[in-house]
């Protein structure tokens, strides 16, 4: 294993430590024996067998746990496949919102000379606010319930004015409903094939703005069964679906 295998499967068991939990979903006892043995496959360094079970796993289950996507990372790298390790990495960074992660993106990105990879602290923000969805919409609702009750109180018994506390309470609701309806983090996907063309038009027939190659991260604006119009440099281009993988 090479010094930057070293490196990263450290980082693996550093960050694995830091987020495994115990794993109370209703998994059925098949995929529960499949992660189990693809797990010992990893720590035997049979990797490429690992990866395939981790692989049908995440089709299965169309989720993964967070040490499950570093160690599909991990393979991928040591394969030589950056694009694919990028893949799992970012999808891991959805779920952790960890910053180690995000620089082992940039890394590779500007390893390879890959553009999309520019995080700002919004963005790391929105990362966190999505990890957290559940808590984060139970507490507006909660907060806003209080602000109802101060309402109620002050309107009908202490006949006090009522008004700031209402207009906290629609805009808290207002926020709960984005939070709710809108993801905060943009639809991404990774180019995974060498020699992608950007398209200025969902056709093979239209202008061809550029090849590029795998492993740059583009931003969807929309999609159908075969074309994906995407940003390429404050751009709206167009790239076949075949040669892009979803982040998310």
């Amino acid at each position: 294993m090479t010094k930057k295998q070293n490196i990263l499967f450290n980082f693996i068991l550093i960050v694995s430590g830091l987020f495994i939990t115990p794993s109370l979903t209703a998994q059925d006892l098949e995929n529960k024996s499949s992660l189990s043995q693809a797990d010992s496959l990893f720590k035997e360094r049979k990797y490429t067998e690992s990866f395939e079970i981790y692989h049908q796993i995440l089709e299965n289950e169309g989720q993964a746990s967070p040490q499950m996507l570093m160690k599909m990372a991990y393979i991928k790298e040591g394969l030589g496949n950056y694009s694919q390790a990028l893949l799992y990495l970012n999808k891991y960074y959805l779920l952790t919102s960890n910053k180690n992660a995000r620089t082992k993106m940039q890394d590779i990105a500007e390893e390879h000379t890959l553009e999309g990879y520019e995080v700002t602290d919004t963005d790391f923000f929105k990362g966190l606010v999505n990890r957290n969805y559940f808590l984060v919409n139970i507490s507006i609702l909660a907060i806003a319930l209080l602000l109802f009750v101060v309402v109620v109180y002050r309107k009908f018994w202490s006949k006090t004015n009522a008004y700031p506390y209402a207009i906290s309470m629609c805009v808290l609701l207002i926020v709960f409903f984005f939070v709710s309806n809108f993801q905060l983090s943009p639809e991404q996907v990774i180019v995974t094939h060498d020699h992608a063309y950007l398209m200025d038009g969902p056709s093979s027939g239209s202008d061809l703005v550029e090849v590029i190659q795998k492993g740059h991260r583009l931003t969807v604006v929309t999609e159908d069964d075969v074309w994906c119009k995407v940003m390429w440099r404050d751009t709206e281009v167009y790239v076949k679906q075949s040669m892009v993988e979803k982040v998310i």
